[in-house]
């Protein structure tokens, strides 16, 4: 028998999987479907509609008709009511986050026992996406890879903040944070969530199940797990260093690290730390070298080569955003001025704040010139009306403008100009591009 048999036979009855993400295998065994809830209320609580199911509870959203505003209910799911274990663990899952006060963390308005004696508790309802979603859609571009990062930035940053509170979230994974419609960052599902530092212990321990303290099972999503969490070994802060790792890994590779036909096998590769296929991904990517180097670091199977804070990881990160955005400016200076194109940035009130080369080269005025007086006195007098009617277009908000228009050179004569403009509004600027169609 092989090693890899081994492991498999060894893998321990008492584990749990929540169901696969993209790219982690079949569900086979484990495709265990709920029927439809029934219940049609909880407490104050008027459920409207399911939005997520995980491996222990369903989300629905619901009205409180108390407060009078739309909310989120987590509810054990039926088929766990009657274990003890999970239902206080599940209530663990409420005390434990209502402790976490923190932005990117949701925060717990209310919990309780629906009619059946099912926990529940009631949460902010967050309008958006998951992450998981937004990966289905591979970057297209610089700009896109660099939101990903930030958004990843953020996630790193809550984490930090529950490890200095004493607390592990232990299933980073893409479904699991959310992204609201206006951009704020959401590491969800702390259901597996331990205390680790002693006084957390020790503060905790009067109010949270031994459950949440004691690695007595195996739980967690075996694509993105550690090999100490994986074989239900002792966890610690670097534990969730490797799921910021799997997590980074998704965002570049568009996989999380562990791949199989089924969760045994997924499990297996994670006990084992099995990450071949993980690095070969990541060195294919195009990825700059930090990033890659980052991920391999935080997925390392040696605990103890990771890095020791979530907040060092955001370092890590932050730092390359700003190198990046650095050499995003320099190229696009670099572009600006090679152009053979008329570029330029102008103000809502009609003056040119920044122009290329091929202004003064084209126009025969110096740049200072250009810059220090209305845009419109250097139009043709008959154009001046059409150009006006343009700019109020762009300040009314109108996506992109073509026109054309004549400008005056230095020495006298006019330019036949056709110019693609656009306002960015909350900057209080337009960007445009002109070519000499004379």
């Amino acid at each position: 028998m092989n090693r890899d048999a081994e492991i498999r036979n060894a893998l321990p009855a008492t584990a749990r999987y929540d169901e696969p993400t993209r790219g982690t295998g079949s569900v086979d065994e484990f495709e265990l479907r709920e029927p439809p809830e029934r219940l049609d209320r909880v407490g104050q609580y008027r459920l409207t509609a399911e939005i997520a199911r995980g491996g222990m509870g369903v989300v629905f959203k619901a009205y409180d008709e108390k407060l009078h505003r739309d909310v989120a209910v987590k509810l054990l799911q039926q088929r766990f009511r009657d274990d003890a274990a999970l239902c206080q663990r599940f209530e663990n899952e409420a005390l434990l986050t209502s402790r976490l006060q923190h932005p990117c963390i949701v925060p717990i308005y209310d919990c309780g026992q629906a009619d059946d004696n099912r926990p529940y508790f009631a949460m902010k309802l967050i309008d958006g996406k998951a992450l998981g979603d937004v990966l289905s859609i591979v970057p297209q571009s610089q700009l896109d890879r660099s939101r990903l990062l930030k958004i990843f930035e953020q996630v790193c940053q809550a984490l930090a903040y529950a490890h200095s509170q004493g607390a592990l979230h232990l299933d980073l994974k893409p479904a699991n944070i959310m992204i609201g419609s206006f951009g704020e960052v959401h590491a969800m599902d702390w259901g597996l969530a331990r205390m680790w530092s002693q006084p957390a212990l020790e503060e905790m321990n009067n109010v949270l199940h031994s459950s949440v303290i004691k690695a007595v099972s195996v739980f967690g999503t075996a694509a993105y797990m550690s090999p100490e969490q994986a074989r239900g070994e002792q966890l610690c802060p670097r534990t969730d260093i490797f799921g910021l790792g799997a997590l980074l890994c998704e965002i570049l590779t568009g996989r999380p690290p562990y791949r199989g036909r089924s969760h045994r096998g997924v499990h297996a590769r994670a006990m084992r730390g099995k990450l071949q296929g993980a690095i070969a991904r990541l060195d294919a990517s195009n990825s700059d070298q930090r990033l890659v180097n980052l991920v391999k670091q935080c997925l390392s199977p040696d605990r103890n080569e990771r890095p020791a804070s979530p907040l060092e990881v955001a370092q890590v990160i932050g730092n390359y955003l700003e190198t990046a955005l650095e050499q995003a400016e320099s190229d696009l200076c670099r572009f600006f001025d090679l152009s053979l194109d008329l570029f330029c940035i102008a103000t809502m009130d009609g003056y040119l704040q920044r122009v290329n080369s091929n202004f003064p080269r084209v126009l025969g005025y110096d740049t200072r010139k250009l810059v220090s007086q209305p845009f419109l006195d250097f139009v043709h007098p008959d154009d001046v009306a059409d150009t006006m009617r343009v700019m109020e277009d762009l300040t009314n908000g109108k996506p992109v403008v073509r026109f054309r228009n004549r400008y005056r050179h230095d020495d006298g004569h006019f330019i036949q100009l056709e110019w693609t403009a656009q306002a960015i509004l909350d900057e209080g600027h337009i960007f445009a591009v002109a070519r000499d169609v004379s």
